[in-house]
């Protein structure tokens, strides 16, 4: 819990030079050795990341959105956040 106190202030933005392809409400995120597919609640977040909006602002989004408890979400946007931090394609 303490990680989600910690980055909820945080202003995520996209890494500069990711290939990003939308494809209507998804995106095909990639270079000449991988890509993700992000679908669903997945494309709503990493949509969301203007490099102008926190982390809580973000899951306040997703909580109105998809009509979700607040907190939770935002535990679970941190975790998935993190996740495309390791990946590289996301930055705090």
């Amino acid at each position: 819990m303490d990680e989600v106190v910690a980055r909820s202030d945080v202003l995520p933005r996209r890494v500069l030079g990711i290939r990003i392809r939308r494809m209507k409400d998804d995106f095909l995120i990639g270079d000449e050795d991988r890509a993700l597919l992000l679908e669903g609640i997945a494309a709503f977040i990493f949509a969301s990341l203007d490099g102008r909006r926190s982390t809580l602002e973000v899951a306040r989004l997703v909580a109105e959105e998809y009509g979700a408890d607040e907190e939770q979400v935002l535990a679970d946007v941190v975790e998935f956040l993190g996740e495309l931090v390791d990946k590289g394609i996301v930055e705090w």
